[in-house]
């Protein structure tokens, strides 16, 4: 209880600062009076504790959304590459297919045969 009264008594010193001219103004007594309850300053530390502290706060959740994004992005990318090589290894069953496969990218060729790089 002594507690209590105390840290009102030094919160009530704290924001007392000399605010001569607002004083006077009525708007900025009923300001005062809503920013200095205690229900609000409880609001305040919640909201402070929600925002930013803790396992489960928004800035935590935002940053593990991103990255939920570019995981899905990244499966994306690799599932087209996957489909790509499927595709490929398909098409390269046949001898014919194979061999040509091998003088366009690796530019083999024969013995008897000169290639001649275009690009």
């Amino acid at each position: 209880m002594y507690l209590c009264a105390v840290l009102k008594i030094r919160l009530w010193n704290a924001t007392n600062i000399n605010l001569n001219n607002m004083k006077s103004s009525p708007f900025w007594s009923k300001v005062r009076k809503v920013l200095i309850n205690q229900y609000a300053i409880t609001l305040y530390v919640f909201a402070i504790l929600f925002l930013f502290v803790g396992e489960h706060s928004l800035i935590k959740q935002f940053s593990r959304k991103r990255e939920i994004r570019q995981t899905k992005n990244a499966i994306e990318q690799i599932s087209a590459q996957t489909a790509k090589s499927q595709n490929l290894i398909q098409s390269l069953n046949n001898i014919d297919s194979l061999e040509s496969f091998a003088r366009e990218q690796y530019h083999m060729h024969t013995e008897q045969e000169t290639v001649y790089v275009v690009e």
